[in-house]
């Protein structure tokens, strides 16, 4: 029986809440691809995945893991969709969820999936056949998996493909992008009401020109370093904005973390610094000054809220925000 897209998610359920034994050899798990699983008692339950494309979100696998009776392993080379019991078998295109361009839940929705159901004992036992051979040529999953896996699946996460906006040379606006295109993108909005001091920006303006090894024009605007932040998390991208003791609100592009270092003040007290070099883009859309100076008008109605919120991280000087959890404030 051939099943479309409206089917397939009956199919995958009804095969695994009804067979006695359940084998399943899908490359890319997602969110929720936990829930299909049902741990049978005293019946076989395996699974296999492609952990190391990163394609496979680790916490699913960690809590298939935690599953009485259930068995995993993973292959590097699975690219297949198939889900097997004693009387049913369903081949097909759609992964648990995941479909390998890291797109999760309601990011899915519209795509088009397609397979092909069996009850026929010759091809269920051919079927089976292959599955126990791959399950041979399969691999335990050790805690060093997982780590590595999320590693690449935060990467892969952050770089997805955005749906709702048009390709380049679109700009980027906030306003048009639903929460779920925006989490796990490692993109967040540092708000600050305190200017660099002149201390640490001579500081920075030395180490600059100790790694070029010549002399460096005392900069005219701040460059594109924080000082004394909470620790900022690694490898993002910050949308940078001042917000002033009067309520002015000016956005100053985005920027990426590269490092951290230490220093020491005059007075001996120590401090450090985190260095970001300017971005061009954000999720892949012009991020320009008119890009700026829209977001900055976009958030202004709604930056005591924003400062205020228990979602911001940092202190009375400084804070940052994930993307996602601001535009729920800003809706």
């Amino acid at each position: 029986m051939f099943i479309t897209s409206s089917e397939y998610e009956k199919v995958v359920n009804s095969i695994s809440e009804e067979e006695d034994e359940l084998f399943a050899a899908v490359a890319f798990w997602g969110f929720g691809a936990d829930l299909i699983i049902k741990p049978r008692n005293g019946k076989q339950v395996k699974l296999i995945c492609n952990l190391a494309s990163g394609a496979t979100n680790p916490d699913v696998i960690e809590a298939l893991r935690s599953m009485e009776g259930v068995l995993l392993k993973q292959n590097d080379r699975l690219h297949a969709k198939v889900l097997l019991g004693t009387k049913k078998a369903l081949v097909g295109s759609a992964n648990f969820s995941s479909n390998g361009l890291n797109l999760e839940g309601t990011e899915l929705s519209g795509w088009q999936e397609a397979g092909l159901l069996t009850s026929d004992p010759r091809q269920i036992n051919d079927i089976r056949k292959w599955f126990d051979a791959l399950w041979e040529q399969s691999r335990d999953i050790e805690e060093h998996d997982l780590t590595e896996a999320k590693l690449k699946w935060g990467k892969r996460r952050a770089a997805r493909p955005n749906l709702s906006l048009p390709s380049s040379p679109q700009g980027f606006d906030l306003s048009t992008l639903q929460r779920s295109e925006l989490i796990d993108r490692g993109i967040y909005v540092a708000i600050y009401r305190n200017s660099l001091s002149d201390e640490a920006r001579d500081v920075y303006r030395e180490h600059e020109e100790e790694i070029a090894g010549q002399q460096i024009q005392r900069h005219a605007n701040p460059p594109p370093v924080y000082e004394n932040w909470p620790e900022l998390p690694r490898n993002a991208q910050f949308i940078d904005v001042y917000y002033g003791t009067r309520g002015a609100v000016r956005c100053y592009g985005a920027l990426t973390w590269l490092y951290d270092f230490r220093f020491n003040y005059i007075g001996g007290e120590e401090g450090h610094l985190t260095v970001c070099k300017k971005d061009d883009l954000v999720m892949g859309h012009r991020f320009g000054n008119t890009e700026a100076s829209n977001f900055a008008e976009y958030l202004r109605p709604h930056i005591r809220c924003v400062w205020g919120s228990k979602s911001a991280v940092g202190d009375e000087c400084c804070k940052y925000i994930d993307l996602a959890d601001l535009s729920d404030i800003l809706r």
